[in-house]
């Protein structure tokens, strides 16, 4: 009787080899679309899009919050904020 192989992906490799599609936002700007396959974080998906942040920026996933290294899972949602300031005193 013959084998049966099994089908799927091979051994020892890792979910992040598949490509993962998030969305790339900074409030008040547009969104896009941006495919990652190799790096799954938060900082690759910033520079897929070509969006720059620094450290007064608050980066949110899905509206937690969240750093560059975070990783991102298929159709995340990533927003950029800038410091917000003002308010009443």
């Amino acid at each position: 009787m013959a084998r049966r192989r099994r089908v799927g992906r091979p051994r020892g490799s890792s979910q992040e080899t598949k490509p993962v599609l998030v969305k790339v936002g900074r409030t008040g700007g547009i969104v896009q679309e941006v495919c990652l396959n190799g790096d799954h974080t938060v900082e690759a998906a910033l520079e897929a899009a070509g969006m720059e942040y620094n450290d007064s920026d608050k980066v949110r996933v899905n509206g937690s919050k969240a750093s560059g290294s975070s990783k991102l899972k298929n159709h995340d949602i990533v927003t950029v904020s800038g410091k917000i300031e003002g308010g009443v005193k």
